[in-house]
């Protein structure tokens, strides 16, 4: 049997995106056993990775030195012609999810539709098809690949929920995590949330102070936003450069909630004793199909929305700083109702 090597170069994208990748790289290595994936992946993500996923795939956190390499990117037509020229390749599964989710379109989306069609088709950047574009984003992220192509869903997901089953083991066991993590006393008869995103996935602090006073808000240790809930008086900790961190904080709480950030991804493949709840992203493309825990899904009428990083973009693409979701009382209700001692209805 020939083998087949695939270079993938997946340093860029969000922290979630990689996540995913992997996970699904971990799949398609089990369906594939004649392709060997080598992918690159951002230096403080090596140790987890490498913990998790490196007896099916090879994961390196060096330059891949071969032109064959396939790079993710999120740029558009204009941003990656001179890199093609000079010999790069890519995967780009954002574009047509962008152009799905935006709520007008605009003539620039139907020729970046129309241009990387073509661009897929000569051989230069791997995009997914359309019909995917509602899929887990894991897969939407890798069957653009020529080699991958030929997997469906239904295997995908199907195998995938079979290795769910090896990564919830793993992920408990001997986990890379930072030297100075500290565990709060009372963590395992708490709730531990997860509160921010570098969008609009941030749960406010007076919801917070109002709904969840007693939690345990996890930030990572250069979040500027854990200022805000210290000041309010809520109680706070902190998760450092090991993702491993977010695992291992998770697993020792007696719940954990998580916006649709990084940590949700993690947290989907290591805990089931947990809820995702949903401000910005669709449902089908973020909440893993191997996920057996619970998940509150967006009520605002604006749902799904684009991803603007908070600090360069103040509002949301519909005008709003803050997510309409955590205005909404069913919204609320859906997340207190999900906790195993929190069954009340929510103060009004």
């Amino acid at each position: 049997m020939r083998r087949i090597k695939i270079y993938i170069d997946s340093n860029n994208g969000g922290n979630g995106d990689i996540w995913m990748r992997l996970v699904s790289f971990y799949t398609i290595a089990a369906l594939i056993p004649k392709v060997t994936i080598c992918i690159r992946v951002p230096s403080f993500f090596y140790s987890i990775s490498s913990h998790t996923f490196k007896d099916r795939i090879e994961i390196v956190s060096s330059q891949i030195n071969d032109r064959s390499v396939l790079e993710y990117t999120n740029l558009g037509f204009k941003d990656i012609i001179r890199p093609m020229i000079n010999g790069k390749r890519f995967i780009s599964p954002y574009q047509r999810a962008v152009i799905h989710d935006r709520k007008e379109k605009k003539i620039k989306d139907v020729l970046n539709i129309i241009l990387f069609s073509i661009l897929d088709i000569i051989g230069l950047v791997k995009v997914p098809k359309k019909k995917w574009i509602t899929a887990y984003q894991g897969y939407l992220d890798i069957i653009g690949i020529k080699e991958i192509s030929h997997i469906n869903y239904e295997t995908y997901v199907y195998q995938l929920k079979k290795d769910s089953i090896i990564l919830l083991e793993k992920l408990k066991h001997n986990l890379p995590i930072s030297s100075n993590l500290d565990i709060p006393l009372h963590l395992k008869d708490s709730i531990l949330i997860f509160p921010n995103g570098t969008s609009r996935q941030f749960i406010p602090v007076l919801w917070a102070l109002k709904h969840l006073p007693d939690a345990y808000y996890c930030f990572f240790n250069k979040d500027e936003y854990a200022n805000e809930f210290q000041q309010a008086g809520l109680k706070t900790v902190f998760f450092y450069e090991q993702p491993g961190d977010i695992i291992y904080l998770s697993q020792q709480a007696k719940w954990t909630i998580s916006t649709d950030s990084f940590p949700s991804h993690l947290i989907q493949y290591s805990n089931y004793s947990s809820t995702i709840v949903l401000t910005e992203v669709l449902k089908s493309r973020v909440i893993s199909p191997s996920y057996l825990g619970e998940v509150v899904d967006a009520e605002a009428s604006c749902h799904p929305c684009l991803h603007l990083a908070r600090k360069s973009s103040p509002f949301c693409a519909a005008g709003y700083i803050e997510c309409l979701n955590w205005a909404s009382k069913t919204y609320t209700q859906n997340i207190l109702s999900s906790l195993p001692t929190t069954k009340e209805t929510f103060n009004e």
